[in-house]
């Protein structure tokens, strides 16, 4: 006799399962007495980041007149990200280059980027740890907000102290209509200097129905500015603001684009995901209608494709990215993030390849190939940002 299978038992079981596996494979890779800390930079990768010679900074040392770098056994000079900061300041104070501090100054608007798209898979929450983690070492202050519910942004970043979902840390606090909390505290500084995060978690989810209900109480569209009023409470803190949005256009993901200033979609150059784009962006388009029908529309500084997960000797995706150039033209980054098996090692282990030492990989070309991609794309991004501030290149 055929036994039925409970869903609510299956769900329940496997839910409890995997979450037990999951804590168990973090709590052994980051134990709770651990502390994560950002790698250590060689002098030549200090140099290309202040894009300044090797010689320079040797200089600078030698003088006495920066950060006092490691030495190892064989001479090699290494910089802690605190100490490249430092160094970024100390050279800015002396004119060495305009906008060596990058940072933003009075008149310049925080930029909130909101990384999205219908497609599971497009790769946004790696742009997104990507983008904001290039930021910061280019001497930004960065905060990434997870807007997903699946928390992917979240656990790349291992157990955070103090951090914890079912305790009401995350963004849904201080976005709910009853009793929202200041900002500030749901901000996580992480081990990167410059880089903080916003969490998320399951609860997010209950923004959906406090939104319909808030609707049917009051009517109108007050829900879209939540996210935009919980952000401008810290927005002088930083220079750059991430949203990593869910796969799906929600009440959430509006509220982000709202808030945004502007908007990155990453698309693989596959026919399902062009075409899944294509959909997102028509039922965008109807509801940013509604949207500007009664007053509250968004206004971007920018709206940018960024093809991901490329493959350019692969002709079908050579001939998708033709395609994309042609219809969507200037507002196609140009530069393409190619697929890697050097990426996807480094998020397995709950890091961007800014974080993990070439030397790690079995195939460091591989690595080269990846980082090289991931610089161009995000230097283009970079350079949106300073056009938004009106800033000369």
């Amino acid at each position: 006799m055929t036994r039925h299978l409970s869903s609510l038992e299956f769900m329940q079981t496997f839910s409890t399962k995997l979450e037990m596996a999951l804590n168990n494979l973090s709590l052994a890779q980051y134990p709770p007495d651990a502390t994560r800390a950002m790698r250590k930079f060689a002098s030549s990768e200090v140099a290309a980041l202040l894009e300044v010679t090797e010689a320079y900074i040797r200089q600078i040392s030698l003088k006495d007149r920066g950060p006092t770098p490691e030495v190892t056994a064989n001479g090699r000079r290494l910089y802690s990200l605190e100490q490249i900061l430092e160094l970024r300041l100390y050279l800015a104070e002396h004119g060495r280059k305009k906008w060596m501090n990058p940072r933003r100054i009075d008149g310049e608007q925080c930029q909130i980027i909101a990384v999205t798209n219908f497609k599971g898979g497009s790769s946004k929450t790696s742009t997104t740890i990507h983008l904001g983690h290039y930021l910061a070492l280019r001497g930004y202050r960065v905060l990434a907000v997870d807007m997903d519910p699946q928390a992917s942004l979240t656990s790349l970043h291992g157990a955070l102290p103090g951090f914890d979902y079912r305790e009401g840390d995350t963004l849904y606090s201080a976005i709910r209509f009853e009793d929202p909390i200041p900002t500030d505290q749901i901000v996580q500084p992480t081990h990167i200097a410059g880089f903080d995060v916003i969490c998320a978690g399951l609860e997010l989810t209950e923004f959906e129905t406090a939104v319909a209900l808030e609707m049917r109480k009051s009517g109108g569209t007050s829900f879209l500015l939540r996210v935009s009023q919980a952000l401008e409470q810290i927005t002088e803190k930083y220079d750059v603001i991430l949203l990593d949005c869910a796969p799906s256009l929600n009440f959430l993901t509006l509220s982000s684009l709202t808030a945004a200033t502007g908007v990155l979609i990453p698309v693989p150059a596959h026919m399902l995901d062009v075409d899944s784009t294509g959909k997102f962006l028509e039922l965008a388009a109807s509801y940013m209608q509604i949207l500007d029908e009664v007053g509250t529309s968004a206004q971007w500084d920018f709206a940018k494709f960024l093809i991901t997960k490329f493959e350019p000797n692969d002709h079908p995706q050579a001939n998708m990215q033709a395609l994309m150039r042609q219809v969507f033209g200037d507002d196609l980054l140009l530069h393409t993030v190619i697929k890697s098996t050097a990426v996807a090692d480094a998020l397995t282990w709950k890091q961007s390849l800014y974080e993990v030492q070439r030397a790690r990989f079995s195939a460091p070309k591989t690595y080269d190939r990846a980082i090289e991609s991931i610089n161009a794309a995000n230097a283009e991004i970079e350079a949106l940002l300073w056009q938004a501030w009106g800033r000369e290149q």
